[in-house]
């Protein structure tokens, strides 16, 4: 998984991961300004210490503009919490640096970030 350790994007190993049943669940769809998209509980970090139910139309989320946002269902019979082996406890999810719901959000400058690695 790629992450952001010491201050470059570098693939890392997964510190820790954890699964949990759900029924009946809702996430947040963020659609992304290049096609992509993200389901993700409203609950869950982004890498900057916000939440996911706090992006709107214009948000920028981890390096990229979100053009939509809702509530759907979740089709999945778990979700999956994972803690990137990094420094910021940050990883990239549909291209986006996102926190995780393992860690204390980070407070760290990612604007910053070596892409030569």
């Amino acid at each position: 998984m790629y992450s952001v350790h010491r201050g470059a994007i570098i693939a890392v190993p997964i510190r820790k991961a954890q699964r949990i049943a759900v029924t009946d669940h809702v996430v947040m769809r963020v659609e992304l300004f290049d096609g992509r998209a993200i389901e993700i509980s409203a609950g869950h970090p982004t890498a900057d210490g916000h939440a996911f139910s706090d992006l709107r139309k214009g948000s920028s989320l981890g390096g990229t503009t979100v053009v939509d946002v809702r509530q759907v269902a979740y089709r999945h019979a778990f979700t999956y919490d994972i803690l990137p082996d990094s420094d910021t406890g940050t990883y990239f999810a549909a291209g986006a640096l996102i926190g995780s719901t393992l860690s204390k959000p980070a407070t760290q400058d990612f604007g910053r970030t070596n892409m030569s690695r």
